[in-house]
C-alpha cells in the first residue's frame, strides 16, 4: 500500500508560473534533470549547492569544516527554506540531501499546496554503480528515500538512455564535465520535457501546429478509429512484451495495474517511463480489481477500495495523461480523483457484466453516462459482454443515442468485449483497447483485447467504412525518391488499403488531373514545385504560410450538396473517398527538422533569443523550412547564404517581415554576401547549421559539394549540423566537419540527409493519414531502399546508419 501519509487531497494545478521543485538522492538525476527542465520551460535553474555558497560565502564541504556537523546541518536546513520560500515562481528547484530530514519534509508538504514537487527515482543499483557506494550507505538511503512520496505531489522515473549505457559499456567516461556528457540525454530530455511540460501545463500555452490534421493536436479521443494497447502490469514484470515494438499500433497505450506491494510503487513508476520512452504516446493508467494481487486474498470490500484509489493515485503521481476510474466505486474517493487530477482526464469506467442482465437498450445505460458526465468525467467507457452477436447492433443504437443528445457532452467509449464483440470493438470510434504483437502473454483470461489495431484498420477497409486512396510524390527528379518504399510499408503495416507511386508524367499538369480523383488521398511535392503549387490552394496552414513554400497538398471533400466540410471533419474523414473541391496545403519539412534539432541539440547549446545564432546555407523550400524551424524554436538570429545573392535576400525579406507582425523584430534574417566574410561581429557563432544544398541538383549541376568556411565554425561548444543532400551519403560537409571535430574536439553533432528524409516521411505520414506513423519501419525501409553513388548499403552498415554521430 502508499506511505501513510500519502493523500487524495493533494493538489496538481498551480498558477502557470509555480516553480518547479526536484527532490530525491544523490544520484537520483536531480541536476542533469533540473538542467533540462529549466531549459524546456525556460526558467531560472536554482541548485542547493550554489543557493548556499551564495548565502554563506562558503561551499557546503567547507562550511562543514569550519562549523561542524551540527552547525552545519541546522545552517543548511535555514538556507534550503529560504531558498524556497524565495523563490516561489519562474524557477526549477534542486533540493539537496536536506529533503531527507524531517523540518525540510514538513516545509516541502505546506510548499506542495502551491507549488509541483516532482520525486524523482531511480534505480538503486544503478545510484550504487554511479557513487560507488557500500552496503550500509545503499540500506540507509533505500530506507530514507521513499518518503519523498509524503512530500511531493509527482513523481518520475529516471531510467538509462540507452545511448548512455551502450558508451559506458564502451569504455567512455562518464564525467558530467566531459564536453560529450550532455549528448547522452538525448532521450531523457524527451520524455523529462514532455513530462514536466504537461505537469506545469506549459505545453496549454506553447503554440501549438494549428491544424487538425497533426496528431500532436489533437488527442486521441477527438480523432476517429483511435486505439489504446493494453498492457497488462504483470506482463512488463514477467518480461513478456517487447517495448521497442509497442512505439506503433496504438494511439495511447493502457496500463493496466494486476498487481500490488510494498514495492509496487516505484515499480509501476519504472513501467510508466519505460511505456513513455519506447512508445512516444499518452498513458491510460487502470487497475484490475478482480485480478488475484488487487482483489483476491483475505481483504475486505473497504481493505481493497482503498488499495484501489491508493493506486489511482499513484497515477496522479505520475502525471499520466488518462486515469480510467471505476464509477462503482466509492463516490467521495472518486470526486477526490476528479479535484486533484491536475491535468490528468478522467475516464468513467463501468463494466456490465452478464449477470447484471442491462442490455443496451436499457435506460440504466444512458442514466450511467450522464451520472459520470455530472461527476466530472472528461471520458466515459461503458462495456458490456457479449452473449449474442445481435448485442453489436445494440451498441451502435446507444453510441448514437449518446450523439443526438442537444448540447456538448463527454465523448462516449462504448463496445462490447469478448470474441462475440469484435465487430463493435471495430466500429467504437475511440480508444477502444487493442493487444499487439510484441505482447507474448501467455494466458487468456477472456476479458483482454482480442484484436489488434491493424485487425481493426484491415476490417474498417474491408467493410468499406474506409477506402484506399491513391497517393503521389510530385516535383523534378523524383525517380529515386524513398518515399514510396516508407509510405506502402507504412500502409501495410497499419492494416491501410492505401498506394503511393510516381506518376507516368509527375507534373503540375498532371496534379490537376490526379487531384480531382475521388480517390485521390493527397501528394508530396518536391522541388522544383514547392513554391508553384502554392497559389493553387483552396486552404493552408499559417506554418506554411509563414515559410512561403509547401510539401504537402490533401483534398478537401465536399458533402452529397456540394459544400464543403469544415476542417476538423476534414481531418476525421482522411481516409474516405469522395469528390474533391480543393486542397489544404501543409509544410512537414520544419516539422522534421524541428524535430532533428531539439533531438541532437545538447543543453550546453540551449537555444536563446540573445545568444542562439542560426545558419542556413541555400535559398530554396528546404532553406525556408529550416529557417522558420530556427525561429520556431526561439533562435532570433538567423544568417542566409546562397550562391545567388537576389534569392537570399527575397527570403530574408520575406521572414523579416513575417517577423515584424510575429515576434516584434523587423532584422531576424540577415544575408551573408561571401564565402571570405568574417563573421559579424555583433553575433554569435552559429550552433545551428542547416546546408539546403538540393540532394536532387536541378538540371546538369553538379551534386552537393559545399564545405564550410572555417571562420564561420567559431562555437566553442560545437552545435548542430543538419545536412539534407544524401547523395552521396558521405557528403564533403560530412566528411569536414568529422576532420574539424577530431582536431578541435568541439562536440559537433552531424545529421545526414537520410534522417532528414525519414523524419519528413514520419510527419507527412501522420499527417496524411491521421495514423501513428511506424517510425523504425520507414526509417529502415529508407536504408534498405538507398541505391547511392556506390549501390546500396550493405546490411551490416544499416545499424550504423540509423542514426548521424
Amino acid at each position: 500500500m502508499m506511505p501513510p501519509n500519502s493523500s487524495v487531497n493533494t493538489p496538481r494545478r498551480f498558477d502557470r508560473d509555480a516553480s518547479l521543485v526536484l527532490v530525491g538522492i544523490r544520484g537520483c538525476g536531480k541536476r542533469s534533470l533540473g538542467f533540462v527542465a529549466a531549459t524546456a520551460l525556460k526558467r531560472r535553474f536554482i541548485t542547493e549547492d550554489h543557493y548556499f555558497k551564495e548565502v554563506t560565502g562558503l561551499t557546503r564541504h567547507e562550511y562543514l569544516k569550519r562549523h561542524g556537523s551540527q552547525e552545519f546541518q541546522r545552517r543548511d536546513i535555514d538556507v534550503l527554506k529560504k531558498m524556497l520560500d524565495n523563490h516561489q515562481s519562474q524557477c526549477v528547484i534542486e533540493c539537496g540531501l536536506g529533503s531527507l530530514t524531517r523540518p525540510i519534509q514538513e516545509h516541502l508538504r505546506l510548499y506542495l499546496a502551491k507549488n509541483p514537487i516532482v520525486y524523482l527515482v531511480r534505480d538503486m543499483d544503478r545510484i550504487q554503480s554511479l557513487l560507488g557506494l557500500e552496503h550500509q550507505a545503499v540500506k540507509l538511503l533505500c530506507e530514507g528515500d521513499p518518503l519523498h512520496r509524503t512530500c511531493s505531489n509527482f513523481e518520475y522515473y529516471n531510467i538509462e538512455d540507452r545511448s548512455s549505457v551502450e558508451a559506458q559499456t564502451d569504455g567512455e567516461p562518464s564525467d558530467r564535465r566531459s564536453v560529450n556528457y550532455s549528448f547522452k540525454l538525448r532521450e531523457a530530455k524527451e520524455d523529462f520535457t514532455r513530462f514536466v511540460r504537461f505537469v506545469t501545463g506549459a505545453d496549454v500555452d506553447q503554440p501549438g501546429y494549428d491544424s487538425p490534421f497533426v496528431l500532436l493536436e489533437t488527442p486521441p479521443e477527438l480523432r476517429s478509429f483511435t486505439h489504446a494497447i493494453f498492457v497488462r502490469s504483470s506482463d512488463l514484470t514477467e518480461g513478456v512484451v517487447d517495448l521497442a515494438e509497442l512505439e506503433s499500433g496504438g494511439d495511447a497505450i493502457e496500463l493496466c495495474v494486476d498487481r500490488w506491494g510494498s514495492s509496487m510503487a516505484s515499480t509501476i513508476s519504472k513501467q510508466v517511463s519505460l511505456l513513455r520512452r519506447n512508445a512516444r504516446t499518452p498513458i491510460i493508467l487502470s487497475v484490475d480489481t478482480t485480478a488475484s494481487g488487487i482483489g483476491g486474498g483475505d481483504l475486505i470490500s473497504t481493505q481493497i477500495s482503498e488499495l484501489y484509489f491508493n493506486i489511482l493515485e499513484h497515477g496522479l503521481r505520475l502525471a499520466v495523461e488518462y486515469l480510467a476510474v471505476d464509477l462503482g466505486q466509492n463516490q467521495y474517493l472518486f470526486n477526490q480523483m476528479i479535484r486533484n487530477r491536475g491535468r490528468t482526464k478522467i475516464i468513467g469506467h463501468y463494466l456490465f457484466e452478464p449477470s447484471s442482465c442491462v442490455t443496451w437498450e436499457d435506460e440504466e445505460c444512458l442514466c450511467l453516462y450522464l451520472e459520470a458526465e455530472k461527476l466530472g468525467c472528461q471520458i466515459v467507457r461503458i462495456l458490456q459482454v457479449a452473449t449474442e452477436r445481435e448485442d453489436n447492433a445494440a451498441v451502435g443504437k446507444f453510441i448514437n443515442k449518446i450523439q443526438s443528445l442537444p448540447g456538448s457532452h463527454p465523448p462516449v467509449i462504448a463496445y462490447n468485449i469478448g470474441s462475440l464483440g469484435r465487430t463493435s470493438q471495430v466500429f467504437n470510434s475511440i480508444l477502444t483497447s487493442v493487444t499487439h504483437p510484441a505482447i507474448k502473454r501467455r494466458t487468456d483470461n477472456g476479458r483482454d483485447p482480442l484484436i489488434t489495431s491493424r485487425d481493426a484498420i484491415q476490417a474498417l477497409f474491408q467493410s468499406y467504412a474506409l477506402d484506399p486512396l491513391q497517393f503521389y510524390i510530385l516535383g523534378g527528379n523524383v525517380a529515386y525518391s524513398l518515399s514510396p518504399a516508407m509510405h506502402n510499408a507504412a500502409f501495410r503495416h497499419c492494416g491501410m488499403g492505401h498506394t503511393y507511386s510516381i506518376p507516368e508524367f509527375p507534373s503540375l499538369a498532371a496534379l490537376d488531373r490526379l487531384g480531382r480523383d475521388p480517390h485521390f488521398g493527397g501528394a508530396s511535392i518536391v522541388q522544383p514545385w514547392r513554391v508553384q503549387v502554392f497559389q493553387k490552394l483552396a486552404s493552408k496552414s499559417r506554418h506554411a504560410e509563414a515559410i512561403g513554400a509547401i510539401n504537402t497538398i490533401m483534398p478537401l471533400r465536399a458533402r452529397a450538396d456540394g459544400t464543403m466540410f469544415p476542417l476538423q471533419e476534414q481531418a476525421s474523414r482522411r481516409n474516405q473517398a469522395g469528390p474533391v473541391l480543393g486542397w489544404y496545403g501543409e509544410n512537414t519539412d520544419w516539422v522534421s527538422i524541428m524535430t532533428c534539432i531539439s533531438r541532437h541539440l545538447s543543453p550546453r547549446n540551449t537555444i536563446s533569443p540573445l545568444k542562439s545564432t542560426g545558419l542556413v546555407i541555400g535559398a530554396g523550400g528546404m532553406a525556408r523550412a529550416a529557417i522558420y524551424a530556427m525561429l520556431r524554436l526561439g533562435c532570433r538570429k538567423v544568417f542566409i547564404y546562397n550562391r545567388t545573392l537576389s534569392r537570399a535576400e527575397s527570403v530574408a525579406r520575406h521572414f523579416n517581415s513575417w517577423a515584424a507582425s510575429q515576434v516584434g523584430s523587423t532584422q531576424v534574417v540577415r544575408v551573408l554576401k561571401s564565402l571570405q566574410d568574417e563573421w559579424p561581429l555583433d553575433a554569435c557563432h552559429p550552433c545551428l547549421i542547416a546546408s539546403c544544398v538540393p540532394a536532387d541538383p536541378d538540371r546538369d549541376e553538379p551534386p552537393a559539394n559545399f564545405e564550410m568556411p572555417i571562420q564561420w565554425l567559431g562555437s566553442p561548444t560545437g552545435g548542430v549540423i543538419l545536412e539534407f543532400a544524401y547523395k552521396p551519403l558521405d557528403t564533403p560537409l560530412l566528411r569536414q566537419m568529422r576532420r574539424f571535430r577530431s582536431e578541435t574536439g568541439r562536440p559537433w553533432i552531424l545529421v545526414g540527409g537520410l534522417e532528414l528524409v525519414s523524419e519528413q516521411a514520419v510527419a507527412q505520414f501522420e499527417l496524411l493519414t491521421g495514423r501513428k506513423a511506424p517510425r523504425r519501419l520507414m526509417t529502415l525501409e529508407a536504408l534498405q531502399n538507398y541505391v547511392g553513388e556506390n549501390g546500396s548499403l550493405d546490411e551490416k552498415e544499416i545499424p550504423a546508419r540509423l542514426g548521424y554521430t
